[in-house]
């Protein structure tokens, strides 16, 4: 299998200025983007009882992330994204409840399935989004608005008795 190479990105920019670039120019070039806001609140979690037993919910204290952003889909109408992609993480470690939603930002009518899941025991969020048309093909390049909110795990560490 052939290795990928990396995009020479000072050729694309000069070909796209139409003119030579140095270095200390290219280092003046905004390559950053606003692609996301997040916010932590205090919250709370609630665990209801999936046995056939009358019990009440049980609800704790908690702290919840919410993240929004935007991204966009492949040419196969998929994309696949972490939600530390998005945040400047700090050691996190989320919890199983996770809600996520997206909203396809185009003209065209289209629909869009996502799918999320923890990975790496909670370090990561995992969300698979897919856009089709109402025929059922795959619908391309479409950009999307989403949000996650999902449960910050406090991780107390016991230390080992001597």
């Amino acid at each position: 299998m052939p290795m990928k190479t990396k995009p020479d990105i000072k050729k694309h920019l000069e070909a796209i200025l139409g003119e030579s670039l140095t270095a200390d120019a290219i280092a003046r070039i905004n390559l950053f983007q606003a692609v996301a806001s997040s916010t932590v609140s205090d919250g709370s979690t609630t665990l209801k009882n999936i046995r056939p037993v009358a019990v009440p919910n049980h609800c704790y204290q908690t702290r919840l992330l919410d993240v929004s952003g935007i991204f966009t889909t492949g040419t196969d109408g998929k994309s696949f994204f972490r939600l530390t992609d998005f945040i400047c993480p700090t050691g996190e470690t989320f919890g199983p409840t996770i809600n996520v939603v997206a909203t396809p930002l185009s003209t065209t009518p289209c629909f869009l399935t996502v799918n999320r899941s923890l990975v790496n025991n909670g370090a990561n969020v995992e969300i698979h989004v897919s856009t089709w048309n109402a025929d059922g093909t795959a619908a391309p390049s479409i950009s999307f608005d989403w949000r996650c909110r999902v449960e910050l795990v406090t991780v107390i560490l016991k230390s080992a008795a001597c």
